[in-house]
């Protein structure tokens, strides 16, 4: 490919992205604070660099995936300090509407042309290539990073302006959440039914009433092991519960089946799963309803 990729942030996200993008035989410079992130790199050959600066000296675009927006408006300090005019910046995080238009901005100060493109996937979904991307921005600096996009995404849609692409993740999450909830819910009254979670699994995804999220996170409901996507799934739920609440109360839209699945979540987090995938909300609902499975270890 060629086209030079830099890409700030190698954690379950980013690094996921630039591995993808590297087995598309583009070439990828990375860097991380994280000295493991970059080494796990190494055998499908990123060239790690010492600094965010020096990323956005070498790569043609650049791709930012980060925690906070402390961390990005850190690097977009970076990388305007190198001369790139006209360089497109794809920001990846998960951020508030206004974060990402400050640093939209912030960028555009510098000569740069930032495009709004937070990822809709879970690590594992991202890494087995099963990610969307919903990008805002400049319609031209969309068009020219669109194989770049296709490198790492299953589907990506250009929605408008910088900001409508983390609009449209809160949609997306929205329904994460809800699905991931009502799926947990759905377990726990067919086994009150008497049925196998294992048979309910294999017919109710097949079924009217399936989802991505049944797909996904029922089998792993299905066999009560909620380990793959741990560690900071329940972090990056709570973020992104906080996005979206707050954005529908500045837009005064209801979202009453959301307020109610934040709470089964919450109470899986009361209950000593935050350590596990955000699936395990099933458990929590489980327990409430005097079922006990074991969990998978």
């Amino acid at each position: 490919m060629g086209i030079t990729v830099g890409v700030i942030g190698l954690g379950p996200m980013g690094g996921n992205v630039a591995e993808l993008l590297l087995k598309k035989q583009f070439k990828v410079i990375g860097f991380d604070l994280d000295p493991d992130r970059v080494s796990a790199l190494d055998e499908f050959g990123l060239e790690a660099v010492g600094s965010s600066t020096e990323v956005a000296e070498k790569a043609d675009v650049v791709l930012t995936s980060l925690p906070y927006s402390s961390s990005v408006n850190a690097v977009a300090d970076e990388i305007a300090k190198c001369d790139k005019p006209g360089q497109v910046v794809i920001e990846c995080s998960t951020l508030t509407v206004q974060q990402k238009i400050d640093v939209a901005e912030k960028l555009k100060a510098a000569g740069r042309n930032m495009l709004d493109a937070p990822i809709s996937a879970t690590p594992p979904m991202l890494a087995k290539g099963m990610a969307s991307c919903h990008i805002g921005g400049d319609k031209s600096a969309y068009e020219q990073c669109v194989s770049i996009f296709e490198g790492f995404t299953a589907s990506n849609f250009y929605v408008g302006e910088v900001g409508d692409g983390s609009r449209m993740k809160i949609l997306a999450n929205y329904l994460v959440h809800v699905h991931n909830c009502a799926a947990a819910e759905c377990f726990t009254l067919g086994q009150k039914a008497g049925f196998d979670p294992k048979l309910i699994y294999e017919v109710i995804k097949e079924s009217a009433g399936a989802s991505k999220m049944f797909d996904i996170r029922g089998k792993m409901m299905s066999e009560s092991d909620y380990r793959e996507g741990g560690g900071t799934m329940f972090d990056v739920y709570q973020k992104d519960a906080s996005i979206i609440t707050s954005y529908a109360a500045e837009v005064k839209a209801p979202i009453d089946l959301y307020v109610s699945a934040w709470q089964k979540f919450n109470s899986a987090i009361a209950q000593g799963l935050g350590h596990l995938d955000t699936s395990a909300v099933c458990k929590a609902v489980e327990t409430s309803a005097g079922i006990d499975r074991k969990l998978v270890e």
